[in-house]
Order: C-alpha cells, then structure tokens, then sequence
C-alpha cells in the first residue's frame, strides 16, 4: 500500500510494515470539530493545515507570518482562528524563547503510535517563509570553480643554496 513503508527492526534485522503519512482522529472528537466547522470554518482550515505539517509528535513550528502566507490569509486572521482553537483546546502554543511551537491536541487527532502522545520531547517539523529572511533560502551561485593546480618547477625543487648559487651567476 502507499501509505505504507517496510522498515527493518533493529533488533531482530526483520522487516516491519508501518503505517506512514497519515492522522488519526478520535471519534468522540469529531462532534467537536464538526462544532467547530460551523462556528469557524476558517479556523478549521487552519487547524486541518496544522495537521496536514505537523511532525509524529504533533508539533509544528512556524510562525503566524508564514501560516498565513502559506494559507494565503491575512496575519490577523489567523491570529484570531489560532485564538479560537485555542479556546476549544484544539491546539496550544508551547513557548521556546520567543518562538511559538504549535502543538495539536493529541485527544483529538495523533500522528504516530499512542506511545508517544505523554511526552514533550519535539523533533519539530519547522515551516519557514521566504518573505521572513533577509534574502534567499538558498543561493543558486555556483560555489567553487575548478581551478587547474599550478605544477611546481623544477626550480622549486631544489634546495635554498642551490638557488642561491644560480642566482649568483
């Protein structure tokens, strides 16, 4: 299947098949966001945009900026949807310095195995903007030209008194 992958068991050297590249939803969660495409559908956008990026411990950071760049949306909007799903517990903002970390209620939907779903240990999927950095994410310059070595000559070779011999004549 494609949303399946063969990964081998680094204990026993066997092939596993894992489920990959997909979200669970709880059932008796979806009345909630039902509720919530009635009353916001636009924070819904958000918040199944969030799920979408989201890493298998259902972080995600990025910042509002480039949340509504990517949504094509205005940064206030998604300032007041972020608010609102906050407020429904569908999401909260866990803080690193002064950078937001989204994380997804994992008693709503989840991205990997249920072993996982108490910790707050974050290999965090980072979602970044063009328009935030102060130039190009990647430079299409080419980087080091190849350059023909010079050779030595013979002269070089040869020994300091011997070059001052030469020299001398």
């Amino acid at each position: 299947m494609t949303h399946e992958k063969q990964v081998p068991n680094i204990h026993t050297g066997e092939l596993e098949h894992l489920n990959d590249n997909f979200v669970q939803l709880y059932i008796d969660k979806l009345d909630l966001i039902i509720e919530m495409t009635g009353e916001n559908s636009t924070a819904v956008k958000v918040f199944v945009w969030l799920l979408k990026h989201m890493d298998k411990r259902n972080a995600l950071v990025v910042s509002q900026e480039a949340l509504a760049e990517a949504m094509s949306m205005h940064r206030t909007t998604i300032f007041r949807c972020i608010n609102y799903l906050k407020e429904k517990k569908a999401v909260d903002i866990v803080k690193s310095g002064s950078t937001n970390i989204y994380a997804v209620n994992a008693q709503i939907a989840w991205k990997s195995n249920a072993n996982g779903k108490n910790f707050a240990l974050f290999d965090a999927a980072v979602y970044i903007a063009e328009s935030e950095q102060e130039g190009p994410l990647f430079s299409t310059d080419l980087v080091g030209h190849a350059v023909k070595k010079p050779t030595r000559s013979v002269k070089s070779l040869r020994t300091k008194k011997q070059q001052n011999d030469e020299s001398k004549v």
